[in-house]
């Protein structure tokens, strides 16, 4: 059986910097059902989307 040394390095690790998004005034997305009105804007995560869609194929 061989004996490797090893050396334990230190890091750091910083999270990676998201390109600031500007809100806009105008929704990319308007769905309109059963008398609500869902807006999305641009910039919006796909998580979120897939949930709404979700929800309203359930009605």
């Amino acid at each position: 059986m061989s004996t490797n040394q090893q050396t334990i390095v230190p890091v750091t690790l910083n999270p990676i910097p998201e390109p600031e998004q500007t809100p806009s005034s105008q929704p990319s997305c308007m769905i309109t059902i059963h008398g609500a009105e869902i807006a999305l804007f641009p910039g919006v995560e796909e998580h979120i989307i897939q949930t709404i869609m979700r929800e309203l194929n359930k009605r």
